[in-house]
């Protein structure tokens, strides 16, 4: 079940945002501001999700695997809700940014839980199951968005993400097991410094980041944008 409550907890964050961009449209119209801010969303989600891996890792290895991951997900659930009380646009933002800090947790934690708890074989199927997660919310996410918004107002998406969040709190306290910690239990910003520019340093790391990264490129700048171009410029309904 703590593979089945990590899918269930990755794929609310993705959705979060990916169902979010159609509903975007409404966001601005509640708020009374330009549709430039909508490619904003993604760009402060993704910009939480990016800001503090590096340092969740170790931070994780000190205090151990599970009361981080508890941490994130309430963190993640508490942004939610927090969001349904913003009243201006860059409020919005700011905590669009908070709710993509989620996506830390499910790289630097939940993966390397899963590789150290798991079996060689089935560590693979079940990261490669997550991948295809990762994959698929892209696809359905802005349809499901374009659904829900709707027969709801946008702040209810919200509620619903942090409910079924709250599932995958449940699951992953109950069935989230704690691999053994490593013995180097000090956080040095040194030692993380040397690490990371050894890694920095390794060509063909790089080339691989660098080459997921810009692939990914067209996909997400289509997901934000889509609803300008599809709605704003083409003048298509979503209720079509």
């Amino acid at each position: 079940m703590f593979p089945v409550s990590l899918v269930l907890f990755e794929l609310i964050v993705y959705v979060t945002n990916d169902m979010m961009q159609p509903a975007m449209l409404e966001v601005v119209k509640y708020f009374h501001v330009s549709v430039d801010w909508i490619p904003t969303s993604l760009t402060a989600y993704l910009s939480g999700g990016m800001c503090l891996q590096w340092f969740f890792g170790p931070l994780s290895d000190k205090y151990g695997r599970r009361p981080i991951m508890f941490f994130g997900v309430c963190f993640f659930i508490f942004s939610c809700l927090l969001i349904t009380f913003t009243n201006s646009i860059k409020q919005f933002m700011f905590v669009r940014f908070m709710q993509g800090m989620g996506l830390c947790f499910i790289g630097t934690v939940g993966y390397t839980t899963i590789q150290e708890t798991y079996e060689e074989k089935k560590c693979i199927k079940l990261i490669a199951l997550m991948a295809n997660i990762a994959l698929a919310a892209p696809l359905l996410g802005p349809l499901g968005g374009t659904i829900i918004i709707k027969m709801f107002p946008w702040q209810k998406m919200f509620v619903g993400f942090s409910l079924i969040a709250c599932l995958a709190l449940l699951g992953l306290f109950c069935f989230m097991p704690e691999p053994k910690k490593t013995q180097n239990n000090n956080i040095s910003f040194l030692n993380l410094f040397k690490n990371y520019k050894f890694i920095l340093k390794d060509l063909k790391f790089l080339c691989g980041a660098l080459s997921i990264g810009f692939a990914n490129v067209p996909l997400i700048s289509w997901i934000a944008l889509s609803p300008i171009i599809l709605v704003s410029k083409c003048k298509m309904n979503l209720t079509c």
